[in-house]
């Protein structure tokens, strides 16, 4: 299965969004986000949630394994 965090990268390069506007509308500073995205942070689930949202997509979607 690929990594999630890849998956929330990915998500976010589609949506044109930079490390830095995510880590704004998440409340958390940019090198916090930008270790979510490395795998080295683990996301919460309170965070996801948020995530999700801004992103425009589905939970389902980071977890889904591609085939």
């Amino acid at each position: 299965m690929e990594n999630y965090y890849l998956k929330i990268k990915e998500h976010r390069m589609q949506s044109n969004y930079s490390p830095e506007f995510i880590a704004i509308q998440m409340e958390m500073s940019v090198k916090n986000y930008k270790n979510i995205e490395k795998g080295i942070v683990d996301l919460k689930l309170s965070k996801l949630d948020r995530l999700v949202k801004i992103l425009g997509i589905k939970e389902s979607e980071i977890f889904k394994m591609e085939n």
